[in-house]
């Protein structure tokens, strides 16, 4: 099946994508708030199938969602058939910490009119909504919020940065070293299989519902506008089922919405030590 640029824009909300600065920002925004971060087949127990055909239909023809290397595959692709450049890395997630882990999350950067800009529709926590500009460390103000770019002199990595009430947090460090198609594959099997990747135990959603960012973590759920955030657990399966499909929009089977809800209740209990659970 090859890429239908037709489809994926519908998907999207967007008739039509110009190849230039307002077209790649208007590219992320729709995407973001359309085709939500999920890792419900990594939680399952299968390793996502990155061929581009496969990602097409899972994402635009079905309803669901994906995680970075699915989602930046599929922006990859758009990006392409709009005429812009595109090149890959693979970023270090540091959520707050001084450094990063493995090189677990894909991100496109890409060039217009000279200037070059980080693009990331894939990124299961607070990312920017729109692309933002690599050559500079200023502060760079998104419609979700405040960003920057500042190099990291230990690591060499060009660190993504958040500002919140406390101070700049560090989201992922990324270098600009090639990647290939194999260091993606193998990153795809390392986040889906690997114990030490949360991808395999823990649900883990981001999506938009209007303005507000909906993110899940296994039974919890924030919900964060521009005045702030809010925080509280899913009151039982309905309120779940209706956050998954309604708020984030994510299409489901009943029968797989209610196995997630089981095994996301189970993998709780047994880490708060629940000795009963079977």
């Amino acid at each position: 099946m090859p890429f239908d640029l037709f489809a994926y824009l519908k998907r999207i909300g967007q008739a039509e994508i110009a190849c230039d600065k307002d077209g790649l920002f208007a590219l992320q925004e729709g995407q973001l708030a359309s085709i939500p971060f999920e890792n419900l087949d990594p939680l399952l127990g299968v390793v996502p199938d990155l061929e581009l055909s496969s990602i097409f239909r899972k994402t635009v023809l079905l309803g669901r969602g994906g995680y970075c290397f699915e989602l930046n595959t599929l922006l990859e692709a758009a990006m392409l058939a709009l005429g812009f450049p595109v090149r890959r890395s693979l970023a270090r997630v540091r959520m707050g910490a001084a450094s990063g882990g493995p090189r677990s999350h894909l991100l496109l950067l890409t060039e217009i009119d000279g200037h070059r800009y980080l693009a990331d529709a894939g990124f299961g926590g607070p990312g920017s909504k729109v692309p933002l500009a690599l050559d500079t460390q200023e502060e760079q103000v998104a419609p979700n919020g405040s960003y920057r770019i500042v190099r990291d002199p230990h690591s060499g990595e060009s660190v993504v940065e958040r500002r919140t009430d406390t101070g700049w947090f560090a989201l992922y460090g990324f270098d600009e070293a090639f990647v290939g198609d194999m260091d993606v594959v193998a990153a795809n099997y390392l986040c889906a299989t690997w114990p030490g990747a949360p991808f395999r135990d823990h649900l883990m959603l981001n999506g938009y519902d209007g303005s507000e960012r909906i993110g899940v973590f296994d039974l919890g759920v924030t919900v964060e506008t521009t005045a702030g955030q809010r925080r509280r657990e899913f009151e039982g399966f309905d309120d779940f089922a209706e956050t998954l499909t309604t708020r984030i929009g994510i299409t489901l089977e009943a029968e797989t919405l209610q196995t997630v809800w089981d095994r996301i209740g189970k993998a709780d209990r047994l880490r708060q030590g629940d000795e009963n659970v079977a």
